[in-house]
């Protein structure tokens, strides 16, 4: 061959973070970090109510404050009143009713954040309370306020595997719930929209799926989406809270008002507002076996909170209910899901989505077989596991690696950390820590055991993709490789992994990759471990085509020009 593939910081090997020395030094830009000459500042009034109808909305105070620059209601949405990853049913602001305290009723920008601030206080907002439905279960009540016209149920499936009537010789039932849990990435939201000469918006911001955001800024900015162009800023954390919107909107229609560049941060209090969080959950699970230990059936009633709007709530429930027998052969089952609206907080992406509601259900379940048939809980895991050719209760077989007994063996043959009195350990490292509430006196030693299981990638047969494009040219330090893609660094590492695969499918040391934004075709969202998979390949795909191209005109040691390629991945 003509290009020799070398693996020097290739795949295979630990790197260094492409990132990681401008982070550890304090250099990196994050949203936060974001600036502009004449750069104003954007604030959000937000509902201090559950449920209730805005009455009466006056802004002409606020609008009269020294510094402020705008105040935008509901009536100034330029398009689209209403945006949403799935179903488009959350308001840009809120105009007659609101559906969960923190919901955002009115913007402001100001010369200064604390001006802005100010602002926020000049808006008289009249509110007529209204009782809010807050339980999941109070939600399927017929004789609940429906949140929305349609009702408070966002999506019921079931599951029927084999013969869901089966009979076994031990049968054990309980009921779990998980509560709401926030993200709270070290990050709060933040993002710097930017006015443009041709009549539409620059967006700097920090999000999980630039495209996603695209598709729902363009219609509600009633702008063309070539107009909207967005560009990935430092993202500290993300952990599925930003996969929907939070101030993206807000500041596009800031400034395209003003005509000035509009920075939005949230404070941590804000973002618990304004961000969607993980599902709460209530699960029922009746589980049935053989005295030997071999399971027989799974019954399973999985209900999930999604709070006021729909966000990912049908895939949440989706992915709870498919994953809901484990990580375990199960020849019969009946799993029914089923998520719902309150007046809560909206729920939406938070990591392992729905899989990790099911996972404490199921295998609080599997514990109190094994007690009930007075079995080890890790032999009764390793009798039932999954394996390469089982076939899962919604049909699909595994086809791939299904290494669950390897992982519980490994995990059994592991020796426990040797005894040691917790009155002797380091205070720093017992419960409670600097709160110096103990010193070991009340700690016990315990040992658990439990195994999970979740989708690479999109569920449900989503038809997934991610676009590449590579570039090699020749500069006086000889070869260097440019990459780009629309992937997001969410601090799990695509980039680094990205600047590998370059090099080992090209042989070449020196890799740039460029910032992302909407000018190249999606890459997806980070989230479900798709990324290395996904974009990856993407990558893998078009250095192959730029390294074809290179061998046809003799090698990287004959290139006069340079040679570039784009292409898109799919899983199936």
């Amino acid at each position: 061959m003509s290009i020799e593939i070398r693996r020097k910081g290739g795949i295979g090997e630990s790197v260094r973070r492409i990132d990681g020395i401008p982070k550890v030094k304090g250099e990196f830009e994050y949203a936060s970090d974001l600036r502009r000459d004449g750069m104003l500042w954007g604030a959000t009034l937000r509902s201090p109510h559950p449920h209730a109808r805005i009455v009466s909305l006056d802004v002409s105070a606020a609008a009269a404050e020294p510094g402020v620059c705008a105040v935008l209601t509901a009536a100034d949405v330029p398009g689209k009143k209403t945006f949403g990853l799935d179903v488009q049913d959350q308001p840009v602001l809120a105009s007659d009713v609101v559906r969960y305290a923190g919901e955002a009723v009115a913007i402001v920008a100001a010369e200064d954040p604390e001006l802005a601030r100010s602002a926020l206080k000049k808006i008289a907002v009249n509110y007529a309370v209204l009782t809010p439905v807050t339980d999941m279960e109070e939600a399927l009540e017929p004789t609940a306020t429906s949140i929305h016209p349609q009702g408070n149920v966002v999506r019921t499936l079931q599951i029927v595997h084999g013969d869901p009537n089966a009979r076994a010789d031990v049968w054990v039932e309980g009921t779990y719930e998980t509560g709401m849990q926030d993200q709270a990435p070290l990050g709060p939201e933040s993002g710097l929209a930017v006015p443009a000469a041709d009549g539409g918006v620059d967006l700097f911001i920090a999000t999980q799926w630039l495209h996603a955001d695209l598709e729902q800024l363009a219609p509600c900015l009633e702008l063309a989406p070539e107009k909207v162009r967005l560009h990935l800023s430092g993202v500290g954390g993300a952990f599925g809270a930003r996969e929907d919107l939070s101030m993206q909107i807000h500041a596009c229609m800031l400034a395209l008002r003003t005509r000035r560049p509009v920075k939005m941060s949230y404070g941590r209090q804000e973002s618990f507002y304004g961000h969607v969080h993980r599902h709460p959950s209530r699960i029922w699970m009746r589980h049935g076996a053989l005295r030997d230990g071999t399971l027989v059936n799974v019954q399973a009633r999985l209900l999930v909170d999604g709070g006021a709007y729909t966000s990912t709530s049908p895939a949440v429930i989706g992915n709870a209910t498919t994953f809901a027998a484990g990580p375990y052969e199960v020849p019969n089952a009946r799993l029914v899901g089923t998520a719902v609206f309150t007046n809560n907080p909206p729920c939406g992406a938070m990591r392992g989505f729905g899989a990790v509601q099911a996972c404490f259900a199921y295998e609080a379940q599997i514990d109190r077989l094994a007690a009930a048939l007075s079995l080890d809980p890790v032999q009764l895991r390793l009798k039932n596991a999954l394996r390469s050719g089982s076939v899962l209760p919604t049909g699909q077989p595994i086809t791939g690696a299904a290494p669950v007994r390897e992982c519980l063996q490994r995990l059994q043959d592991l020796p426990l950390p040797a005894e040691e009195s917790p009155l002797d350990r380091d205070p720093m490292l017992l419960p409670g820590g600097t709160g110096n509430v103990g010193h070991g006196e009340a700690i016990k030693r315990g040992v658990g055991v439990a195994v999970g299981y979740k989708n690479l990638a999109y569920s449900e047969g989503f038809d997934d993709s991610s676009e590449a494009w590579v570039r090699v040219s020749i500069d006086r330090e000889g070869p260097i490789a440019e990459v780009k893609t629309a992937a997001v660094e969410v601090g799990q590492g695509i980039d680094t992994i990205v600047t590998q695969i370059v090099r080992t499918e090209l042989g070449i040391d020196r890799v740039v990759v460029r910032q992302p934004d909407t000018t190249i075709g999606s890459a997806g969202s980070s989230s479900a471990s798709r990324q290395t998979m996904m974009t990856g390949g993407a990558v893998q795909l078009a250095c192959q085509a730029v390294r074809t191209e290179i061998e046809r005109h003799g090698g990287l040691q004959d290139l006069r020009q340079p040679v570039e390629a784009s292409r898109v991945f799919r899983h199936r």
